[in-house]
């Protein structure tokens, strides 16, 4: 099985392209807002250095958010024209669930926060023992200030992304928390071999509302 990963939902573009279980090729770089620009001719790259074509990938995998609106739409409609093209099937991994799988090795809460605007954050939690990241919360639109005193139900939370100076956490030194393509590719393998598949006409971007600040499970 031949799949592309595609991330465009922060300020970097991510590629990768597993064959079978194994990463082929990857490019993960900060792009600003050149997206749209770059999307295309280094989707052409990474084939080549997988030594693919693009006919001969069997699914696209898609980070379909929360995140940058702009980019979110970018990767969306680049996903929905090469499957409705080629016929390709999709499948989709929310951001913050590859953004959370860069703590999986440690143990305790993990708190992935991206900065909506406005003093609210887009968020979940996670909890991880060292191997396993199992999501224990809705993926989540909320005040920074809700988010804490929500997160103060657990102990040893780890938070990481963009917006930590919105919850207090500006000086806390944690590693790249940007999601990573082969992360994307990975979670897209196993919803593909489950057969977890959207259409090229259901697939959007996963948007937020305050109503669905709610944490389901501890």
């Amino acid at each position: 099985m031949n799949l592309l990963a595609i991330d465009t939902s922060t300020d970097h573009l991510g590629l990768a392209v597993l064959r079978g279980d194994k990463v082929a090729a990857r490019f993960h770089r900060k792009v600003g807002r050149y997206h749209s620009r770059l999307l295309v001719p280094m989707i052409d790259k990474v084939l080549k250095k997988a030594r693919l074509k693009i006919k001969d990938v069997d699914a696209l995998c898609v980070s379909i958010g929360p995140g940058s609106f702009t980019g979110l739409r970018i990767g969306v409609a680049v996903a929905k024209g090469l499957a409705y093209a080629l016929k390709k099937k999709i499948v989709t991994v929310p951001t913050l669930d590859a953004i959370a799988y860069n703590a999986k090795a440690g143990s305790g809460v993990v708190c992935p926060v991206l900065d909506a605007r406005k003093n609210k954050v887009y968020a979940a939690l996670y909890r991880c023992d060292g191997k396993k990241l199992k999501r224990i919360s809705k993926h989540m639109l909320i005040p920074a200030k809700d988010l804490l005193k929500r997160a103060a139900r657990y102990k040893d939370v780890f938070f990481l992304g963009d917006a930590l100076a919105l919850i207090g956490m500006e000086k806390i030194k944690a590693p790249d928390w940007h999601p990573r393509p082969e992360i994307i590719a990975t979670l897209g393998r196993e919803r593909y071999l489950r057969k977890e598949f959207v259409s090229a006409e259901d697939l959007e971007p996963l948007y937020l509302y305050s109503s669905e600040c709610d944490i389901t499970g501890k």
